[in-house]
This record gives structure tokens, sequence and C-alpha cells, in this order.
């Protein structure tokens, strides 16, 4: 508790000669009289405050909540009610929680009996767009709730043609060539009662005659089947496949591989770099490097008579070579045997 002459210092300002002046004696002695008034009320009040709050705190000064604090949570935001009771937002939101008490968000919309009512009988976009919600908060309270979705329905409605096509193909080929899922289409035929068609439908000579002529996707598209049957078939009969891209390789083109490099070779050819050295690979042909320069005999014979670094400085070469060079041969180093 701070004394009272702090407050008569804080607050007791001298007066001015010409407020004297101008107010006189008698005024300038009311001023000086009321001031120390002042000061004693703002002393007093304070030292009412401390009473009231030393009167909450216990024996380990802690500040007891009252009956009218505790009816104050959740009616209002925890930040906004620590600032009105002094206190801590933690300790607002401890206590709101131990009480039970759900937070107030006066964003947040609470759920009417009336809006529950609305779940399930439009789709969850209709429903988030009536009821002024997100789809995500329509959804989680319908789960919530165990009310199933009305999903709107796009599907357009079979007509008599294309219920006399179901059985006659497989669902896969008839949902490709109606437009409709692979779902639907058995749905539709097991309503119906219709036997599926069997898969494996046998080729037919003009069938046959397409394969290799032109890209698998061109002939599963004019026959009807599936890219990956006609490939199959096709790698069944040994037949190439038909890439307008693709160029076949030749004996002349085949000579050419290890005797130039790869970008020569594809220059020469025709054939992407890619495509030469995955041949070239493919043949265990080894690529010509023109920096490459080959090993002589007198430089093989030097190679375990002298150490690396020797070899190495004689012939140019790098250590790395040298030594896989040597590796290759099965000689050892001198200087690691000593």
């Amino acid at each position: 508790m701070l004394p009272y002459k702090f407050y008569l210092r804080r607050f007791v300002w001298p007066v001015s000669s010409a407020v004297s002046r101008k107010a006189g004696s008698q005024s300038a002695d009311k001023i000086v009289v009321l001031r120390p008034a002042a000061c004693f009320f703002l002393f007093r009040s304070h030292k009412l405050w401390l009473e009231s709050v030393n009167n909450k705190k216990n024996s380990r000064g802690i500040i007891h909540w009252t009956s009218e604090e505790d009816d104050l949570l959740g009616t209002m935001p925890d930040k906004k009610l620590a600032r009105r009771l002094k206190r801590s937002y933690d300790a607002v939101a401890a206590r709101r929680l131990n009480k039970g008490i759900p937070p107030c968000n006066p964003k947040r919309k609470s759920w009417r009996p009336e809006d529950d009512k609305v779940l399930g009988t439009r789709p969850d976009d209709q429903i988030a767009l009536l009821l002024r919600r997100t789809v995500a908060s329509i959804k989680n309270r319908r789960r919530k709730l165990g009310i199933r979705s009305k999903r709107a329905r796009l599907s357009r409605p079979w007509t008599k043609n294309e219920d006399q096509l179901l059985g006659t193909r497989p669902d896969p080929e008839l949902a490709h060539k109606l437009g409709r899922g692979l779902q639907s289409i058995r749905s539709r035929r097991r309503k119906l009662g219709v036997q599926a068609a069997p898969l494996d439908k046998a080729w037919t000579p003009r069938e046959l005659k397409l394969l290799g002529t032109m890209p698998d996707k061109d002939v599963a598209r004019l026959i009807g089947r599936g890219c990956a049957t006609v490939r199959f078939h096709r790698y069944e009969l040994g037949l190439p496949p038909c890439n307008p891209v693709w160029k076949p390789w030749t004996e002349k083109d085949l000579a050419l591989l290890g005797k130039f490099t790869d970008a020569k070779v594809a220059a020469r050819t025709g054939h992407p770099a890619g495509s030469v050295k995955m041949q070239r690979c493919k043949l265990g042909i080894r690529c010509c490097d023109s920096k490459r320069r080959p090993w002589l005999p007198e430089e093989d014979d030097l190679l375990g008579k002298f150490s690396d670094r020797e070899v190495s400085r004689q012939t140019q070469r790098t250590f790395a070579a040298v030594r896989t060079r040597r590796i290759a041969h099965g000689l050892a180093e001198p200087a690691a045997g000593k």
C-alpha cells in the first residue's frame, strides 16, 4: 500500500502566480484545498481495491473465483472476459474448461431443430447455400446425427435400345460405347436379369488382319477391345508394333554401333540418341570415346613393376585409369606388397 504522501506529491501541483492573480486569493485557497481532497479520494479507492483483492486471496496468494465471475464464463470470448476481470487468458480458459462451459464464438452459428430437419433432404451443397453454411459443416453435422446424404441424380434414364445391348458385349466395352460407368452397366444388367457376355471373345479374321497395321490404340478403338488386350494378342502372334515414329534397325545401322559416338550414329541413322545407346548396350558393344586412348603393349608391361603413381606419370594417364587397368589384369602394386 502506497502512503498518502505519494498521492499528494503525484497529483498536487503548485498553483501558478497567473492563476492566483486571476482567481484571487479565495479561489486559490479553494484550489489548494480541493486537490488534497481528490488525492485522498484516490488513496481511499485504491486502498479499498487492495482490500477486496486480499480478501479473494487465500494463504497461497491465489485469487478465488466468485460466483459473479463464473456466471460470465461463456457469455463472451475468453480474451474479452480476461480483460474485463483483469485475469490472464489461460486462467479464464482453464476455468471455463473445468466448468464444462463451451466457448463463446460470435461467428459460430448454433444448430436449430429446423436446420437439422433439412439435412439429408437435398445434396449437401444445396443445403449449404440454403442455410448459409459451409459444405464441410453440413457434412460433419449430418454424419454426427447419422443422416445419409442425398446425392444429385445426374445419370440419364435408360432407353430401350440400350437395354437390348446389355449382355451382347462385355460390360467394359459396352460402358465405353454407351458412355456410362461400369458399375451402372452391371447394376442395370442385374436388375433386368441379363447374363454378362464372356470377356474372352473370339478374334475374327478381320480383327487379326488389323494387328500390326496401325497403333494398338487405334486398333482397340476400331474393334471395340481394350488396348492391353490388343497389345497382348499381338505379342502372342509375334507381330511387331506399328509406330509411325519408331524406325526399325537395319544391318547397316547396327554396323555403325561402337565405331562412332552415339551422337554421330544417331545423326547418321536418324535414330534418337537414347535408342542408339539402348541398342548398343543390348548387343554388348562398348561405346566409342574419341578422348579415350587405347592401351599399348609397352604400357601394359609397366603395370605391376612400378607403383601406380609412377606408371601414371610415365604414361600420362590418370591414377584411377592405371589402377583400374592393373586390377583388371590381376596384378598387385609393388608398393603394397612391401
